[in-house]
């Protein structure tokens, strides 16, 4: 009696899982799956924002690289522009604030020529405008405008020292005076350096910053600083 029921038990056991084994196959199949799901997501968001990173930090080498050797240039003038233009100052750096500077320069073109080169921040985007010299009207004209030279960058900031390595501090003050620096503009109260000022600049401390974010990745920030000697003051 009890060898046949034994092997009624087996045969049953035989066809197939228990609900109970049924049930823990599923609970560690899920904890694996979950596991899997939770590395695969963890990977991606490094690589993400490993890639973030890599395209600020290009973003902002891109930009502050051309912007430190134009400046580390300004005052040169093959030209001969600076005493004849029109249009004041008659100085290397014609307009400087704390987010916008404009100088004279040279485009390495052949033949070489005078501009006057502006950079500045617009919302996001890092402009560089070139403005040749034109020896028929004494100024700085022309050009193709405002150009972008770099993205996703939320700060620019300009310092300017002195000879003495003294901080030079924009000033408020009315004037037609822009930056760059335009004909006919109405007199308005500006902060900038005024032309004392601005003749007394040496150095210039540029501090760059872009910052992005993409889906499932918080904002991403890298900051670059330079430090320019001009060599033409």
């Amino acid at each position: 009696m009890s060898h046949g029921t034994s092997d009624w038990a087996f045969r049953q056991r035989s066809g197939g899982f228990t609900l109970i084994e049924t049930l823990i196959a599923a609970a560690l199949f899920s904890v694996v799956i979950t596991g899997v799901y939770v590395l695969y997501t963890t990977m991606q968001s490094t690589l993400s924002r490993g890639a973030l990173k890599t395209d600020l930090q290009q973003n902002a080498r891109v930009g502050l690289d051309r912007m430190v050797q134009e400046i580390r240039m300004a005052g040169y003038d093959p030209s001969g522009a600076i005493p004849l233009v029109t249009l004041l100052p008659k100085a290397a750096i014609r307009a400087a604030s704390s987010t916008c500077l404009s100088f004279v320069s040279y485009n390495p073109s052949p033949p070489e020529k005078s501009a006057q080169i502006t950079y500045d921040l617009n919302e996001t985007t890092l402009r560089r405008k070139e403005e040749p010299w034109v020896v028929a009207s004494l100024a700085f004209s022309g050009g193709n405008g405002a150009q972008p030279q770099a993205e996703s960058v939320n700060a620019l900031t300009f310092t300017y020292y002195d000879a003495n390595n003294a901080v030079l501090t924009p000033v408020s003050w009315t004037s037609k005076h822009r930056c760059p620096p335009k004909a006919d503009q109405p007199e308005q109260a500006i902060v900038q350096l005024d032309y004392y000022q601005m003749d007394q600049i040496r150095r210039v401390a540029i501090t760059l910053r872009t910052s992005d974010s993409r889906s499932a990745i918080s904002t991403e920030y890298f900051t670059l600083t330079s430090d320019v000697r001009l060599r033409n003051k």
